[in-house]
């Protein structure tokens, strides 16, 4: 009997300790499942987003590499290369002598474009490429032994044959030259004839851009950053930007816009951030403003509660902007590092004090 009842508790822990593995294979599985279909889903949201900033705040390059007799070469290696990053891209061309380059981000490039053993290496040491540019590009070699190598060194605009929208680029040297009240960078889009403001408030729960292109009302400009949409889908409010110390260059697109620049009903701000360099390089600014050292206000006064008379005063108004940048490589072309921050703090006898800070990191 002892023997018996020994084999049945035997048995029966075998069988539960089964189960209880089998239970646990099953979650362990279904947790493998689950990281999997996540982490599949967030290269596909990833993906897309990529996608999407590539086809909107690059540039292209495209054209054909031909020989002196103006014949196709094919098999002709067009390698372009960051001059901030260092960063390569390469594309050959095919058997009509045809190459294409997507998604370059804006900046200067130099360009050089082999051709093989029978032709000289054609280069061109600096291609400046902005945001939106879509660039036509012939490249003729000449044949080995005439000379050792064709270097381009000033180059004419970039022309833009296959280009049907109505577009302005403020680059950085406009942004940082150009005298601004308050540091709203996107006010220089105020340059263009066929933008005004708009009279609607810029503030509040929904602010808008304040910009009124084309003659159409502000909440129809689109504003986007680095590629991603900056407005609020359900009233079209415009999100926070950048600060301007962190802003390389922007688009003002007036009309005839591509697909991809969607539910815009006026004109689109194409927004581009800047980023880090092989180069460790700052800056920091700042800004006051104090009632001992500003003009009055000729309408300003208070009365006098004894004489009854009006006296004339300053208001107490303080204003304070600062902010830094820092840039460079954690580890040179491979991973850049670029911050900025931006803080902005008011005080007047109408309004309480108050601060705002914007600060950012990317990689």
């Amino acid at each position: 009997m002892q023997r018996n009842l020994g084999g049945c508790v035997s048995a029966t822990s075998r069988s539960q300790v089964q189960s209880t593995a089998n239970r646990l294979i099953l979650r362990i599985s279904l947790a493998g499942w689950r990281q999997l279909g996540t982490l599949m889903m967030l290269c596909l949201l990833l993906g897309c987003g990529v996608a999407h900033a590539q086809g909107v705040n690059s540039a292209s390059l495209a054209g054909t590499v031909l020989d002196s007799s103006g014949a196709a070469i094919r098999g002709a290696k067009v390698t372009v290369t960051n001059g901030a990053t260092g960063s390569e891209w390469n594309a050959i061309s095919d058997d009509a002598g045809r190459y294409n380059l997507l998604g370059l981000p804006p900046g200067q490039y130099k360009v050089s474009v082999d051709g093989g053993a029978n032709f000289e290496v054609y280069k061109i040491d600096s291609f400046v490429l902005t945001v939106g540019d879509s660039v036509t590009r012939d490249f003729k070699l000449v044949l080995h032994g005439q000379q050792q190598s064709v270097e381009v060194i000033a180059e004419a605009a970039n022309v833009e044959t296959t280009k049907t929208e109505v577009s302005q680029t403020v680059q950085q040297r406009e942004i940082t030259n150009y005298p601004i009240n308050g540091r709203s960078y996107i006010n220089f889009t105020l340059t263009n004839s066929q933008t005004t403001r708009d009279v609607s408030p810029t503030i509040g729960p929904a602010p808008n851009s304040g910009l009124s292109v084309g003659g159409a009302r502000a909440r129809g400009t689109m504003v986007s950053v680095d590629g991603a949409d900056a407005v609020d889908n359900s009233i079209n409010a415009i999100r926070s930007t950048l600060s301007q110390e962190g802003i390389q260059e922007f688009q003002l697109i007036l009309s005839n816009y591509n697909a991809e620049y969607g539910r815009a009903s006026g004109g689109v701000i194409n927004i581009v951030s800047k980023s880090g360099t092989n180069e460790f390089h700052g800056n920091a600014f700042g800004y006051f403003r104090n009632k001992a050292f500003q003009a009055r206000n000729a309408f300003s006064g208070q009365v006098d509660p004894v004489t009854g008379n009006l006296d004339p005063i300053k208001q107490a108004y303080t204003r304070t902007q600062s902010g830094l940048t820092f840039g460079g490589p954690l580890k040179r072309t491979k991973s850049l590092l670029f911050s900025r921050t931006n803080t902005l703090s008011a005080k007047s006898p109408v309004s309480p004090a108050s601060a705002l800070t914007n600060s950012a990191w990317c990689l």
